[in-house]
């Protein structure tokens, strides 16, 4: 390229004409080849990464919520039993200390054999036992029942037996009920309690 004024010469990187020192036009550095692909290859590649990440997440959160709900229905029907043995000792305690004779309703138990009454475990707080004076399912002959409000989870009875000598349930029983003299059983949801 010539400098216009004088025709000298010019560099290729002058901005100044070295002979009579006009200002010159240089053209502007072209931009690298393959630029603008770089920055796709870049933004498509973080895009897939993204996608596989939050396709691992969804997989993981699918095994994970629901093992942690089943848990919780666990532990749920661990402390309605452990609740359930806790009101039948603080019977079996009243009846030692009234000859024999059990309370007509659970609020007698308070406070000298139970400091409160405990409420049924995983629902509101306001889910209250039913005591029966005798038992009222059939069976056996036993002084009382306790029954929770049927508000467990039936996929965690299995390893509590249908009744009195019963099989084991299979996701049919609906309330936990403590009888005197056997333990814990099931009953399916067709019985319901008939006093309180």
């Amino acid at each position: 390229m010539d400098c216009p004024t004088c025709g000298a010469p010019l560099p290729a990187d002058a901005n100044y004409c070295p002979k009579c020192g006009r200002l010159v036009a240089t053209a502007a550095t072209p931009p690298a080849k393959g630029g603008g692909m770089r920055w796709l290859i870049v933004v498509l590649v973080v895009a897939a990464a993204a996608v596989v990440l939050l396709l691992v997440i969804s997989i993981l959160a699918a095994i994970l919520i629901p093992n942690f709900i089943h848990a919780r229905a666990e532990s749920a029907m661990a402390a309605d039993e452990g609740n359930l043995k806790t009101i039948a000792t603080g019977l079996e305690e009243y009846a030692v200390d009234h000859n024999g004779k059990y309370p007509d309703h659970l609020p007698q138990l308070v406070p000298q054999y139970l400091k409160a009454l405990p409420p049924v475990p995983g629902g509101d707080g306001t889910g209250a036992y039913d005591y029966h004076h005798p038992a009222s399912l059939p069976g056996p002959a036993a002084p009382y029942e306790i029954w929770d409000d049927g508000s467990m989870d039936p996929t965690v009875f299995g390893g509590i037996p249908r009744g009195v000598n019963g099989p084991r349930c299979d996701h049919d029983c609906k309330y936990v009920v403590y009888r005197a003299n056997y333990g814990i059983i099931g009953v399916p949801g067709t019985s319901t309690p008939t006093s309180r």
